[in-house]
């Protein structure tokens, strides 16, 4: 795989993964200081998470909350729900978020090239620019 061209972008490590017949490889976002894996392979279904650290710092559950209320619009993507309407045309293969006890995923998968990108373009807007930052009572509404 070439990286020319991605010139935000450092690369870190490459490594063979035999296990899963794939090549692995983690760069960094020059800016931002973002790492990101890359796992290239043959498989045609494509998939992509962004992920964030999200210790709890109580029994409260918010890390959780929150998750629900990224998913209730954003910038682009005003609506209250954009993830219903996303799934009523979308040919994923998987559409989901979830939280753990120490971070929150946001994963897609879809064989469609179009349906892919714009998935990701959803998802990344919603945990980059979430309508929870203008309106504290969806935090209310999901919690």
């Amino acid at each position: 795989m070439s990286f020319k061209g991605l010139t935000a972008y450092e690369l870190l490590k490459e490594q063979d993964l035999a296990d899963i017949h794939s090549k692995g490889y983690i760069l960094r976002h020059k800016k931002s200081g973002a790492r990101l894996a890359l796992i290239s392979n043959d498989d045609d279904n494509k998939v992509f998470y962004i992920g964030f650290r999200t210790p709890p710092e109580d029994e409260t559950g918010v890390p959780h909350i929150i998750e629900h209320t990224v998913l209730c619009g954003s910038d682009k993507f005003p609506v209250k729900d954009p993830f219903v309407e996303l799934v009523k045309g979308s040919l994923n293969t998987f559409l989901n978020a979830m939280t753990y006890p120490d971070k929150t995923l946001y994963p897609v998968a879809s064989y469609n090239d179009k349906d892919f990108k714009n998935l990701m373009d959803v998802y990344m807007d919603a945990v980059l620019h979430p309508n929870i930052l203008k309106y504290q009572e969806i935090f209310k509404q999901e919690g």
